[in-house]
């Protein structure tokens, strides 16, 4: 009588050289990767700057400015398909990194993110810093940042999880399967015309090692940024 298996690891080790070999997964992960990193800092580079101008450059309507950086997360993705699709077509940019990596910022939510941890860092380190005759560049940079730093590496990670799901808008931009995010990849592998799940199952854990291995490696940085709040 057959021995039954609970996992057939000849099976396993074929769909996973299959998948290496056989498909452009790797190359859709790399992708991914690359877009994620340059959008999740590009995106903390930028809202650092606006809650740094929020909470401690006193400038007229400057409220205003935030409440309306805040209403824009209420925006439904959907609503920018067409429009980030003209735009971009009128730009010469479509099916480019740069465009996929325009949609994929995450700048209102870290604004709110980080001005709301600002504000509990005591006014007299800028004030003191100011006094010693600091700009406000050195400052931003010398002071602000480190002061940030577990709730900019916690906010890394959302910013760089967020980029690398994303889907709903780099799939109208991207047109060259080479460029295709792995989201976009995985997601094709679902569809009604592709029928061997077995890769598609491994796909989706090979794709999912990069993203836990980065919350590994950073998770005592995310334990420490919750204690924030």
């Amino acid at each position: 009588m057959k021995k039954l298996e609970l996992i057939s690891w000849r099976n396993l080790c074929n769909n996973i050289k299959f998948a290496i070999d056989g498909t452009p997964l790797i190359q859709t992960i790399i992708n991914s990767f690359f877009v994620s990193t340059v959008a999740s800092l590009i995106g903390l580079l930028v809202a650092l700057l606006g809650a740094y101008y929020y909470v401690y450059q006193n400038a007229h309507h400057s409220k205003i400015w935030f409440y309306l950086t805040i209403c824009a997360m209420y925006i439904p993705e959907a609503t920018l398909l067409i429009p980030s699709f003209v735009l971009f077509k009128n730009m010469g940019i479509l099916n480019t990194y740069f465009a996929v990596i325009c949609v994929s910022l995450s700048v209102p939510f870290l604004v709110y993110l980080f001005k709301q941890n600002a504000l509990l860092l005591p006014k007299d380190m800028i004030k003191s810093a100011r006094m010693d005759g600091a700009t406000e560049l050195s400052i931003f940079f010398r002071v602000f940042i480190p002061a940030l730093r577990e709730i900019i590496l916690a906010a890394f990670i959302i910013a760089f999880f967020n980029a690398w799901n994303s889907i709903m808008l780099p799939v109208v931009i991207l047109q060259s399967e080479a460029k295709f995010t792995n989201a976009i990849y995985l997601n094709s592998l679902g569809s009604i015309w592709f029928g061997d799940y077995a890769v598609l199952m491994t796909s989706i854990v090979i794709s999912t090692l990069p993203i836990l291995a980065l919350f590994l490696l950073f998770q005592r940085y995310i334990k420490k940024a919750s204690k924030l709040y």
